[in-house]
């Protein structure tokens, strides 16, 4: 799997009012894009981008949960947005470039006295979180790979502070505890700037 972990920097409700902020921009460069690629952005995602661009937090309540994917859809692209456009590089935060594969699927295989807050953090950061207001809908991954999360800054601080005590244990050699120690700097900076921490696998 050539999937790779990215941190970032967001902001108090996470990636919201980021994508919510950028909508409009967003929107003009999808436009733009699908000119060249209509296969690649069909009609129903156009007119969901636009609505919300119009409507803003208002267009992300749903009960249908095909618009509900389509939302999720539209989180991915903007994803491409944000890194081809580098319209928020300045929030990178990425410690090294990881390859998912690289990183323990829960925490407890590399640290096992880690608490159960602490695991429930981690298994949150490659879950992949949603946009959307929608009963009972969950972030579902479009290939199978791509997924955005984010802690907010409380909870950000809060994991950091779970973490720091396994610091001493975070042996770089083994591929598990680096992914470890990767998650752990990048949640020190977020707690430093009082910020929301971003994790994407693309």
């Amino acid at each position: 799997m050539s999937a790779y972990v990215y941190f970032e920097l967001g902001a108090p409700d996470g990636l919201r009012s980021r994508f919510l902020d950028d909508a409009a921009e967003f929107e003009r460069w999808t436009r733009e894009l699908a000119a060249e690629f209509p296969g690649e952005y069909p009609p129903a995602k156009l007119t969901k981008l636009a609505d919300i661009s119009r409507r803003g937090a208002a267009a992300l309540k749903t009960t249908d949960p095909g618009e509900a994917q389509l939302i999720d859809h539209l989180t991915h692209d903007y994803w491409n947005f944000c890194t081809i456009t580098g319209i928020h590089g300045d929030k990178d935060v990425t410690p090294s470039a990881h390859k998912w594969h690289r990183y323990a699927m829960e925490l407890s295989e590399v640290l096992p006295t880690a608490s159960d807050e602490a695991c429930h953090y981690y298994r949150r950061l490659f879950a992949g979180d949603s946009l959307v207001e929608c009963c009972g809908h969950t972030y579902r991954s479009i290939d199978g790979v791509f997924r955005w999360s984010w802690l907010l800054p409380h909870e950000a601080s809060d994991f950091c502070r779970k973490l720091q005590g396994h610091a001493d244990s975070l042996n770089l050699e083994d591929d598990g505890l680096a992914g470890v120690s990767w998650v752990l700097k990048a949640l020190q900076w977020a707690k430093e700037e009082g910020s929301s921490l971003l994790v994407s696998v693309a």
